[in-house]
């Protein structure tokens, strides 16, 4: 069994300081007024001893009136915006645990993440709220057919009031502070459950512990302390709900002092260009199609871009002249980051001033250690690689739920006595440390940096009454540095020769009503007369891009695919 570890960078990270204790402490010395939040939404500001104070003054408001136990799931289900942070916090001090949501889900979407969950009470945006209302009836009667007895939540709105509800934080915001809880084991203490896609089914629960998010906090700040400072300020774009959107701007942005700006969806390129010169960001989220925007751009000279400082861009390769072209419009170096959900999130970061090879991303955070298996076995993949990615260390979570326990125990494979987490991904490990990811093993389709699961997309497909079976899978679109889901469809008998297109469309609007942005499928559903399969009849995914060949939803040629 070979272990990768860098035993010359382990730190000490405490086992008994929760996510509320982390809150009252910083990495440097803070004053009360240092400004660590605003958004765009509300346009509220948010000092560190204001979300001290604020979220401290609302849990004991929510535990007056609720009288809430330790281990009550709160969903959250609100656009980026200061409510959101401090409404986090007040989950966690009652005890709580947090169940981000994208509001923007269809109601059936948002059903699945309910039942997941299965909160006692939910964090609603007022906007949403008639979606919220039928995802939990949805929700309740999936589950009813499951067995499973799940009471009405209690819903509180948010951002403005809707009839009769709560309304938070006006109605909870005491004038009394909770006293600050303790444990002394935060290893087994959920703080979150966030939805990620799987290969197998639709998205599951990842569970989170306090003790992965304040050792993940711990472990980026020893990474590179200056990259990660009081001084950094960030427009943030991406949701919330996004595991690495709830690390930086709830947990590790209050204990460094670096500022989030709150820009709530959809992203505008020249709204975008405006914060930057008003917010004057050091610290910018490249997702990938959004630095290509920047680089193929005069955004730049338009606006005030010259504090930048870095722009982080993990999730996509670059061409060296795009690389070129991006770091000419901005003083900043371009890092490279790789994490998961079950990282809660970050693995590996690249430090500021540190030169990669081609492919590399940067060697991974404190504490962490990863073994390079050959793919499918527990069998060593030779010295460095290349090989499938186990890793485990204390940001690294322990199981799902909402899963079997066969899923678990496939997920997190034991190898020496210890739990491993198999990340699916197939990576190189050089004698500096340095780790590239050069595939995948798993069938995730990123999008943006958002994860889409092919059989949650194959269920909705195969459901349609003019399609006999489907398969789903990526391609890469160069132009916008993203995988776009892509379908193919074995169309019935019925649908004559004539009227292939039609049939393809009406699919493919059917589609866009059940799913959300980022799941639509862009790269167009395609016409084939069979799936590639392997001798067991399971689709190879990895085949099916070769056969963008016949009638498609995009296009206008009535063909058949011949394959």
């Amino acid at each position: 069994m070979r272990v990768y570890r860098d035993k010359t960078r382990e730190i000490n990270i405490p086992k008994d300081v929760n996510l509320t204790e982390l809150l009252h402490t910083s990495a440097v010395p803070l004053p009360p007024s240092h400004l660590i939040a605003t958004d765009s939404l509300t346009n509220r500001s948010l000092t560190i001893g204001e979300l001290r104070t604020r979220a401290g003054r609302i849990a004991y408001g929510l535990n007056k009136t609720y009288q809430p136990q330790e281990g009550d799931r709160w969903a959250v289900i609100l656009p980026n915006c200061v409510e959101y942070i401090e409404l986090f916090h007040a989950l966690l001090w009652v005890g709580g645990v947090g169940c981000p949501i994208n509001h923007a889900l269809k109601p059936n979407e948002i059903a699945h993440a309910l039942g997941v969950s299965k909160p006692k009470y939910v964090f609603a945006y007022s906007e949403s709220i008639s979606n919220i209302l039928e995802g939990i009836r949805i929700a309740k009667v999936e589950l009813a057919h499951s067995g499973i007895v799940w009471s009405d939540p209690t819903v509180i709105t948010v951002i403005s009031r809707h009839l009769s509800y709560a309304h938070a934080p006006d109605d909870f915001l005491s004038t009394h502070i909770l006293p600050i809880p303790h444990y002394t084991d935060t290893t087994t203490r959920l703080a979150s459950i966030h939805l990620s896609s799987g290969t197998t089914g639709a998205p599951k629960g990842v569970e989170l512990t306090h003790h992965n998010f304040v050792a993940n906090v711990y472990q980026l700040y020893a990474h590179d302390p200056a990259q990660f400072h009081s001084a950094s300020r960030t427009v943030a774009f991406t949701p919330f709900i996004h595991i690495a959107m709830t690390t930086m701007p709830l947990f590790f942005g209050p204990w460094t002092g670096a500022l989030h700006h709150a820009m709530p969806a959809p992203f505008n390129l020249d709204t975008f260009g405006k914060l930057v010169s008003s917010v004057r960001p050091t610290s910018y989220q490249g997702v990938p199609s959004i630095a290509l925007q920047i680089a193929n751009s005069d955004l730049t000279d338009k606006y005030d871009f010259s504090q930048a400082e870095v722009i982080n861009c993990g999730g996509a390769s670059m061409t060296p002249e795009l690389v070129a072209r991006l770091c000419s419009k901005a003083p900043w170096q371009i890092m490279q980051v790789y994490g998961m959900t079950e990282g809660a999130p970050y693995v590996a970061y690249q430090r500021k001033g540190q030169s990669l090879p081609p492919g590399g991303i940067g060697c991974f955070l404190p504490n962490i250690e990863a073994m390079l298996k050959v793919s499918g076995t527990s069998d060593d993949a030779p010295e460095g690689g290349p090989g499938e990615l186990w890793i485990r260390g204390a940001n690294i979570t322990k199981r799902y739920c909402g899963v079997s326990a066969e899923a678990n125990a496939k997920a997190f494979p034991e190898e020496g006595g210890e739990r491993w987490y198999n990340t699916g991904d197939v990576c190189t490990i050089d004698k500096a440390g340095i780790v590239s990811v050069v595939g995948r093993t798993k069938e995730l389709i990123k999008y943006k940096g958002f994860q889409v699961s092919p059989t949650e997309l194959e269920a909705h497909l195969n459901s349609h009454p003019h399609v006999t079976e489907a398969g789903v899978g990526a391609v890469w679109d160069e132009t916008q540095l993203t995988e776009l889901p892509t379908a193919y469809v074995v169309l019935k008998p019925e649908v004559p020769e004539g009227h292939v297109k039609r049939a393809l469309k009406d699919i493919h609007q059917h589609m866009d009503n059940l799913v959300s942005g980022y799941k639509k499928l862009r790269g167009g559903i395609w016409s084939v007369s069979k799936l590639p399969k392997n001798p067991t009849g399971k689709i190879v995914r990895a085949e099916l891009r070769d056969h963008l060949t016949g009638g498609c939803s995009l296009h206008d040629e009535p063909l058949r695919a011949k394959i």
